[in-house]
């Protein structure tokens, strides 16, 4: 019994480590209109796991940049 919980554990703690290197890729990539945001939901994340994740997205809208298109094509003379 105590070798199957062992093994529960070594993978819930692998799907964790997963999951904040997926999160810290996130981060890293997404514009945010504050820096001090970015860090601040990092540690919230960090902190509440999944759950501060799906917070994060349900205010992820207002914390970011908005993407701009500005299509830079060669014109050919």
């Amino acid at each position: 019994m105590d070798l199957i919980i062992f093994q529960f554990d070594r993978q819930i703690l692998i799907l964790r480590i997963g999951f904040m290197f997926y999160v810290e890729r996130e981060f890293y990539v997404t514009p945010f209109k504050e820096k001090r945001n970015k860090w601040i939901w990092f540690l919230f994340v960090f902190v509440f796991g999944y759950f501060g994740y799906s917070i994060y997205l349900a205010f992820r809208r207002r914390l970011i940049l908005k993407r701009v298109f500005s299509p830079k094509f060669n014109k050919r003379n």
